[in-house]
């Protein structure tokens, strides 16, 4: 079978991440030819070039011919509109999923536009994003077919790392410093956690892209809560160092803090847990599915700053059992999400649509 998925992005971020945990343990047995297209090149070379042949450049106009020269048996499209509307004039259409990962409602949108018969199905990565494609796709598509499988992740990578961690407990809050993910509410929570737990510090990891302009009030909103002398911003991790940077947060007797207004899966809160770190996370999305809450996870209502402060500040103050807690439900996790035990229900599923390739 020759198989193409085509993202408008060639980031470095959680759509090719996952595309990457697929193909590194696909069984070459299965007769798959995987290629994958995008509008330019942003790092995912290196990424995914040992396991897929990459072809850049590919838009709106002539996506079509492309397609009609490669003869793909099927056509993946991972929330990219454009591709989605170059297909529509083909003849002769190889078979056509639609693979859903954003949450944003304004970029759920496309679905809308999406007719009955012009795909065969989708796939997305969680419970909550079933039904956000179900309220969302166009009313000629009465019972949308749609296949669930969860993000997955090494966990062989994202486990606890042995350091001389010294230092007071540091809240820490990973994302883009945008609206979604609420940076400022991190600010608002850390202000109360301030309150009870003096010497505890701040840090924001992420936010390298954000404007002057945005970075001027980031630091002037850490110092109008009163927290300025504790905050640290590191605008960059790699992905390969977020394991040793959880486990720091955890040896120095820290958490993980989400304020997030949304969340189709909830990776970063997974990589967390499986590298010993607790977190205080907004209920909302998929973040009650990952796990149930316990006392090492635990969810708050969106905008309620003290009900997170004081979720928070019990972890402080219980962080060391919590971490144990935490060991004893990693194999439980692992059994869950490890790529290297899960992709092969992945390539069962997408090989149920190319059967007659």
């Amino acid at each position: 079978m020759k198989l193409l998925y085509l993202y408008r992005y060639g980031i470095l971020g959680g759509v090719c991440t996952q595309l990457l945990h697929r193909l590194r343990h696909l069984d070459a047995n299965l007769g798959i030819e995987v290629h994958c297209g995008f509008q330019s090149d942003h790092g995912v070379s290196d990424m995914l070039s040992p396991y897929a042949t990459l072809h850049f450049g590919l838009n709106g106009e002539n996506t079509t011919s492309f397609l009609e020269q490669e003869a793909f048996d099927l056509v993946v499209v991972i929330d990219s509109e454009e591709y989605l509307q170059a297909m529509k004039t083909m003849e002769n259409r190889p078979t056509l999923l639609v693979e859903v990962h954003t949450s944003i409602e304004r970029n759920l949108s496309y679905l809308s536009r999406i007719q009955t018969n012009e795909v065969e199905g989708f796939f997305t990565v969680s419970e909550y994003m079933k039904t956000r494609i179900k309220a969302h796709v166009s009313e000629t598509i009465d019972t949308p077919q749609i296949s669930l499988f969860s993000n997955v992740l090494d966990t062989d990578l994202f486990s606890p790392i042995p350091l001389n961690a010294e230092g007071p407990p540091i809240v820490c809050w990973v994302g883009k410093i945008d609206d979604h993910k609420d940076w400022k509410a991190f600010m608002h929570i850390s202000e109360r956690i301030h309150k009870g737990q003096p010497d505890a510090e701040f840090w924001i990891i992420g936010g390298q892209t954000c404007s002057q302009e945005r970075a001027i009030e980031v630091f002037d909103l850490a110092d109008e809560r009163g927290i300025i002398e504790r905050f640290r911003w590191i605008d960059r991790v790699e992905n390969v160092n977020m394991p040793k940077l959880y486990s720091l947060v955890s040896q120095r007797g820290g958490i993980k803090l989400v304020t997030s207004h949304c969340e189709s899966f909830g990776m970063s809160v997974l990589e967390a847990l499986l590298s010993g770190c607790p977190v205080v996370a907004t209920d909302v999305g998929a973040l009650s599915e990952i796990v149930q809450q316990n006392d090492a996870y635990s969810l708050y209502q969106l905008k309620d700053f003290d009900a997170a402060s004081e979720r928070a500040q019990h972890m402080l103050e219980n962080q060391t059992r919590l971490v144990k807690h935490l060991a004893s439900l990693r194999p439980s996790l692992v059994e869950l999400y490890d790529s290297q035990h899960r992709v092969t229900e992945y390539w069962s599923k997408l090989l149920v649509y190319g059967d007659g390739a």
